[in-house]
């Protein structure tokens, strides 16, 4: 009963966004509350253990010896705020104005170079794993030619998060990082064998960029010859860069503020530091030296911080929705309702079917409930008729592919809120592309043998 109650929490959330009926912030608050409550009305627990659920999904839950057993969204939300609040100061201090007027001169309002270059930039900030970071850096850099060329901001958004699930697969990013203490492998065992499949997401993910670029085209009325936009256009969206907020532009510190970020997203990437304090020391160090008078300091922080409000908040809902999913048992019925799918006589072909049950589990639960509920459950038995750790390991993988069009994703929110898209438009756009992808990383993991099925090469 509780597994259905999950699926229905996720199903209503998800209608109630497509229908354009709730906002994502009231459902994300309201939805996981009523159904909180009916799973509290369904075991006996008290009415009040509900908001336990809640607390132990924004902050943290103990067992009954006081042991921290789970973390909420909160470390996420201090480096959401803060990362926020860095890359706008490093918006308006001009950073990203030469990368842009590159991008500018280099596509010449052609906007099939436009959504290229924005995927192969988001592929290559994405390395780092932090998908708000990748957000924040791509959008900065790319969305005022998006509007200025009145081009199709869902695909931006699209181009963006599926960028990022390609790079997700990487070994210090959250899947594999709960993976691999689970079955005990080594990030080489672990990430070798996925770098094939990654390569075909890579692949689908530039010519998604191409495609886009050719139906914007077609859409805009752009040739060769006339453009959408003349080089006076050109040069005035330039100008305009430039001269927005000119008095808040530092061109001078440029290189002390481009070695500054470079050092923050080193740190992060090698995880020296948590990233919420780097962006919190990274803030204060990029106002004092930028802005020396107090007033400025003061009026870049209020200013910016209203614009992480709405994704924080969004996160904060997320937050909700996970801890009731964890709390009321949900997510452990779902995992064991799914790990009963498979019939201990296919043995052989328990990696080919977590493969298959990763495509709903990932878009369904956390990845907490995925990679240590089902995983612990499915591993032993797998192992028994002979499955590795490591073929484990990459059947578990591929449902990431479907996973950034889950609600249960919270750097998405700051995603579709920068963008201006919708969550239930984006999901369903994202969908058409995720769906091929986790067929195209599945294939080339079976013909490799990183997916063993027995009949084809038997």
């Amino acid at each position: 009963m509780l597994a259905l109650l999950g699926y229905g929490m996720i199903v209503t959330f998800m209608v109630l966004l497509l229908a354009k009926k709730m906002s994502p912030f009231a459902a994300l608050i309201l939805v996981p509350v009523v159904f909180g409550l009916a799973a509290a009305f369904i075991s006996g627990t008290p009415l009040l253990e509900v908001f336990d659920w809640i607390f132990g999904g924004l902050y943290y839950s103990l067992d009954e010896n006081k042991t921290l057993i789970s973390k909420g969204v909160a470390p996420t939300i201090t480096l959401l705020l803060f990362a926020i609040l860095y890359f706008s100061v490093m918006l308006d201090v001009g950073l990203f104005d030469p990368l842009a007027t590159k991008m500018i001169k280099w596509a010449k309002g052609d906007p099939m170079k436009i959504c290229v270059a924005t995927g192969i930039i988001s592929l290559i900030v994405s390395l780092d794993g932090d998908g708000t970071t990748t957000v924040l850096i791509v959008t900065t850099a790319v969305l005022t030619l998006f509007k200025k060329m009145k081009m199709n901001q869902l695909y931006l958004a699209v181009i963006i998060g599926f960028s990022n699930s390609v790079m997700n697969l990487v070994p210090w990013s959250g899947p594999m990082a709960r993976a691999m203490p689970v079955l005990n492998l080594t990030p080489k065992e672990f990430f070798v064998p996925v770098i094939p499949g990654m390569i075909g997401a890579t692949i689908l993910a530039l010519y998604m960029c191409y495609y886009y670029g050719k139906k914007e085209r077609a859409r805009l009325g752009y040739t060769a010859e006339g453009g959408i936009i003349h080089d006076s256009d050109l040069e005035h969206i330039i100008k305009e860069i430039n001269e927005k907020d000119a008095y808040l532009k530092r061109p001078k510190l440029i290189w002390f503020n481009f070695i500054l970020t470079a050092a923050i997203m080193t740190m992060l990437i090698m995880d020296i530091i948590n990233g919420g304090i780097l962006f919190v020391l990274g803030t204060a160090i990029a106002l004092l030296v930028n802005y020396r008078q107090l007033n400025l300091q003061s009026s870049r922080l209020i200013a910016n911080g209203g614009e992480a409000l709405g994704p924080v908040s969004l996160v904060y809902g997320a937050g909700i929705i996970m801890g009731v999913l964890n709390g009321s048992g949900m997510s452990e019925a779902i995992a064991q309702q799914m790990a009963g799918m498979i019939p201990e006589t296919m043995g052989a072909y328990i990696p080919f079917f977590l493969a298959l049950i990763s495509l709903p589990g990932l878009f369904f639960l956390p990845n907490d409930a995925f990679y240590f509920g089902i995983l612990p459950v499915l591993a032993p038995i797998a192992y028994q008729y002979g499955a590795t750790p490591t073929e484990i390991g990459v059947a578990s993988m591929m449902g990431q592919a479907i996973r950034f069009a889950s609600p249960l994703v919270a750097f998405l929110y700051v995603l579709v809120d920068r963008t201006e898209v919708s969550f239930g438009d984006y999901s369903k756009e994202y969908l058409k592309w995720g769906l091929p992808s986790f067929v195209i990383q599945t294939v080339i993991a079976i013909l490799i043998g990183a997916i063993p099925l027995p009949f084809l090469f038997n």
